[in-house]
């Protein structure tokens, strides 16, 4: 009789025992869900492999639309903008056409706010050799005016992403994001292979000086009229066309 009750026992404490742990399984699968998250971090116009991404468990309070519950809907896709080390791939950082320039371009300005073109900017220095993608930098960029040589520094340029050959290998060109207008400075300097590249801090302290004179060169010689040609350093774009400072802002090509 004693071990029939010691038995009946046990099997009330089993059931209510299963019945807390199923409660508890139900309840966590009702309120965490399966996304996809980057395993380092990815820049624009990547594209992710199966060692980029992998699956984490998370309680469903993200608040974040458009979340990749698996890994096989975000593999061989381009992303049209950086994920850090840890953060959730969305379809929105997903570029819907594959490679194409054109739709990341369009995506790029949807995001950011801002207007502008890509531009394909030939490695040439051993400094933009080392910059990665998401970054700003500074473009420096001679003029002649004249008498008078101009520097003219544009900046912030967000670098969206660093293009390299099929095979890997050293950089080849910097894929930057520039606005209309310092787009019509940066053409033609580029096409006379006469832009340099400078790294600035990536916390938004630095900005260009105003304009700056710089000593006449002793090799300087006199223009027809008989002057000698100065050199100013400026910010772009050139203070001739109404404006003070560049007119390109970045979010570092980041998620929004």
């Amino acid at each position: 009789m004693r071990k029939s009750t010691f038995s009946f026992v046990l099997g009330t404490l089993c059931a209510v025992l299963a019945g807390t742990i199923g409660s508890l399984a139900l309840y966590r699968a009702l309120n965490t869900e399966t996304v996809v998250v980057s395993t380092h971090t990815l820049y624009p116009y990547t594209r992710i492999d199966a060692s980029d991404v992998t699956t984490v468990t998370v309680p469903k309070t993200s608040g974040i639309a458009g979340l990749a519950t698996n890994e096989s809907s975000v593999i061989g896709h381009y992303l049209s903008y950086a994920v850090p080390k840890g953060d959730p791939v969305t379809t929105g950082d997903l570029n819907p056409s594959g490679g194409s320039f054109s739709t990341f371009l369009t995506q790029y300005t949807q995001r950011t706010g801002q207007t502008g073109m890509l531009m394909s900017l030939p490695v040439q220095s051993p400094l933009a050799s080392v910059v990665n993608p998401g970054e700003q930098i500074a473009l420096l960029v001679p003029q002649q005016n004249g008498a008078t040589q101009t520097l003219t520094t544009i900046e912030p340029v967000p670098v969206l992403n660093v293009l390299q050959p099929a095979k890997g290998g050293t950089p080849t060109a910097l894929l930057i994001f520039v606005s209309e207008q310092n787009y019509k400075i940066l053409a033609p300097a580029v096409l006379k292979n006469n832009v340099q590249v400078a790294l600035i801090p990536q916390n938004d302290s630095f900005a260009a000086p105003g304009s700056i004179p710089l000593a006449n060169s002793p090799s300087a010689f006199p223009t027809a009229s008989g002057t000698v040609p100065t050199t100013h350093v400026t910010t772009s774009p050139p203070k001739t066309t109404g404006s003070t400072g560049s007119s390109t802002t970045s979010n570092g090509g980041g998620q929004g």
